[in-house]
């Protein structure tokens, strides 16, 4: 690091032993936004509002009253004015009971007081199949594909849905502006973004990982993962899913967001959504398989592969992660 970001990193330190949390976030992020490899210093920024969270502080910064009116440095604000309250098609593909009967829970008070359907698929032969069929059955203008073991933290999730859709075509939770390769976040810093939360092996707290500090709703995305994909039905009809090439149950993400950029539709992340993800993608011998079936599809993405760094922090509950997309939000709009 150059001496100014040793002063900036040094300094975040010094204020957060001292517990002026807000004080240490921003010298640590004035660190980072000086040098863009400083990847420890994205860290301890994300670090930092977790141990403020934990520790009980008071709000550190509240979303700026401009971001209604215009676009973020970083994002694309919320938008002008309220924009009306979509109806949904939920499509999940699904053999597990009980985690069927959460996201039914889940997903009926999320959307509660607006029209919608869960479209369960019991016998998707992959993905693609499954939520293609699901797709041709669904009657609402929007469409989500969820995976059945994704919790939306909150009821205000599709509120958050509606206003990144408002201008986006396809809206997802983690992306990246790039595809050059055999995988969402192939291309790695600086071009991926978004925040999903694991729970730990041990079941105790939640691991929250960000992708980046841009926050709020992110777009020219080129490529979504797949956890939870909300788009404009017809859009999502004209692009399809491609179920003869990726016949199982990876790559139906990477191929459908990436054919749907180049058909010309946006695509956007946004962090406004608090979800909770049970399990994590593997990178098992059919992953490789169906990445070799992507590239061969796709023969110029031969880029190797880039760094990459999903910063983490422990939460204790369901609440804190939520403060924390608040805060991560707001903290994007913050000069």
């Amino acid at each position: 690091m150059s001496v100014r970001d040793v002063s900036h990193y040094n300094m975040g330190i010094a204020a957060r032993r001292e517990r002026r949390w807000r004080e240490a976030v921003l010298e640590f992020r004035a660190a980072a936004l000086a040098d863009a490899t400083d990847f420890d210093a994205v860290q301890n920024v994300v670090t930092t509002l977790a141990q403020a969270i934990e520790a009980g502080a008071p709000p550190l910064f509240s979303p700026s009253p401009l971001a209604s009116l215009s676009p973020s440095p970083l994002g694309e604000g919320r938008g002008g004015g309220q924009p009306p309250r979509n109806s949904y098609s939920v499509i999940v593909c699904s053999v597990d009971a009980a985690r069927e009967d959460a996201m039914r829970a889940n997903i009926g008070r999320a959307l509660a007081g607006r029209d919608h359907e869960l479209v369960v698929i019991h016998d998707a032969r992959s993905l693609c199949e499954g939520y293609q069929r699901g797709l041709d059955a669904s009657r609402f203008p929007w469409v989500v594909f969820a995976h059945d073991d994704v919790e939306l933290v909150g009821d205000d999730a599709f509120d958050a849905l509606d206003r990144a859709l408002e201008r986006h075509d396809v809206v997802g939770l983690a992306g990246s502006r790039l595809v050059n390769g055999p995988a969402v976040t192939w291309a790695g810093h600086p071009h991926i973004h978004g925040c999903v939360t694991y729970p730990e092996t041990s079941n105790s707290a939640l691991e929250v990982a960000a992708f980046s500090l841009e926050a709020g709703i992110l777009g020219g995305m080129q490529a979504l993962d797949g956890l939870f994909i909300a788009a404009n039905r017809d859009a999502a009809r004209r692009v399809g899913f491609d179920a003869a090439t990726f016949d199982g149950f990876h790559f139906y993400d990477l191929d459908f967001t990436y054919r749907a950029h180049r058909a010309g539709l946006r695509l956007a992340v946004t962090t406004e959504i608090a979800a909770i993800h049970a399990s994590a993608g593997q990178f098992d011998s059919a992953w490789n398989r169906y990445a070799a079936r992507f590239l061969q599809k796709n023969p110029g993405l031969t880029a190797p592969v880039g760094p990459h760094h999903s910063y983490g922090a422990r939460l204790a509950s369901r609440e804190h992660i939520r403060r924390f997309h608040d805060e991560l939000n707001a903290l994007a709009q913050h000069p």
